[in-house]
């Protein structure tokens, strides 16, 4: 396709009227005008006009731009791309793989039988028109796949809207397709690292039952003070027994038993009188909880706090530059010396920092993961 211009998504094509996109946008949300507004000045300053798409113009997106806008979530995507593009069009996409259309099919099947749902942004092309969907499930019995259209109005899978022959039929608020049909029109998929992780076939869950095998449960002699549930997730309160006043590890699983979310707080005076015991249960639990693809830079945190135990490295912290790393980040944010830090990764997300607030309950430190 080499003097063929490069396909575009999003925008405003013809049908339906522009005046009707732009009376849809009038009723969005203020959260989403927000978030539009805030792109629109990063995509407007100089060091980024005409690399990513202004979400107000109403001007539509290259698959480029496209996975730029979903790098400004912290995350970077993996395309693959079953349509064709030139090099120089893709040359800022650091995890492109391109994949024949019914590869692009397959992978999203793949997510739907481990995840049960599938969530992956997607960009079709009938030809024409581009325009950007997220398949939201597989129905294996009807190979039929579920997806939410942005669109105001019919969505542009329906038939009148496309060139391409899809019939996408109402699908309660979303709609749906045949996998023949997005087979048909599929340009791009967008997968999360862990959705590229299911569709390799990796495994990087932790279950709760794997855990409490951990050296980490054994050491520290967790014990469960309590127990709740909240629909398909079971959140539990563990403590080792000599301390359960002064600390609590929050898990939560879901039905499975998988770990979605762990929370460690501890009282900061607590801390301060057993510095050194707070500060192996700190290093352990990052260890204990971290991802397993993204161990080594868990690693390196973890690292950071244990070397707090020597009264010469904790002095040379206090002066140290906290954005020299993610460790030192960490650290400061933990003691309280600068504000909290959020560290992304691929497979989670690590927050430390210390909560006080004006209801007289004592500073609490503390440390999260929110797992895939």
């Amino acid at each position: 396709m080499s003097d063929e211009p490069e396909p575009l998504f999003g925008g405003m094509p013809s049908i339906p009227s522009p005046e009707v996109f732009e009376r849809a946008r009038a009723n969005n949300p203020r959260w989403v005008e927000v978030l539009e507004e805030a792109v629109s000045k990063f995509a407007a300053m100089p060091e980024n006009a005409g690399i990513y798409a202004d979400p107000k113009s109403g001007r539509a997106a290259t698959i480029q731009q496209t996975w730029l806008l979903l790098t400004m979530f912290g995350y970077e995507t993996y395309c693959l791309l079953a349509g064709q593009l030139r090099a120089a069009s893709t040359s800022r996409i650091t995890r492109l793989l391109k994949r024949s259309a019914a590869e692009v099919i397959d992978a999203l099947r793949s997510i739907q039988a481990a995840e049960r749902q599938i969530g992956v942004t997607l960009a079709h092309h009938d030809g024409v028109t581009g325009h950007c969907i997220t398949v939201t499930s597989h129905d294996p019995g009807r190979d039929r796949f579920v997806y939410h259209d942005p669109w105001p109005g019919r969505s542009l899978l329906a038939k009148e809207n496309n060139e391409a022959g899809v019939d996408a039929q109402p699908e309660g608020q979303d709609w749906s397709v045949t996998a023949a049909e997005l087979e048909r029109v599929v340009f791009a998929a967008f997968l999360f690292p862990p959705q590229w992780a299911r569709v390799q076939g990796e495994d990087f869950d932790l279950l709760y039952d794997t855990w409490r095998e951990s050296e980490f449960f054994e050491f520290f002699r967790l014990k469960q003070l309590d127990q709740r549930r909240e629909g398909s997730h079971v959140t539990r309160v563990l403590a080792p027994q000599a301390f359960q006043n002064e600390m609590a590890l929050l898990v939560g699983c879901r039905n499975s038993g998988k770990i979605v979310r762990t929370a460690l707080r501890l009282n900061s005076e607590w801390v301060v009188n057993n510095l050194g015991l707070a500060l192996d249960l700190v290093k352990s639990y990052v260890l204990s909880f971290a991802p397993l693809p993204d161990r080594a830079r868990y690693s390196e945190i973890a690292d950071a706090f244990r070397k707090l135990r020597d009264p010469r490295a904790l002095r040379e912290v206090k002066d140290a530059d906290p954005n020299e790393s993610d460790g030192m980040r960490c650290v400061h944010a933990f003691m309280g010396s600068s504000p909290e830090a959020v560290v992304v990764t691929d497979f989670g997300v690590f927050t430390a920092g210390i909560s006080a607030d004006d209801s007289g309950q004592p500073p609490m430190q503390y440390l999260e993961f929110v797992l895939s």
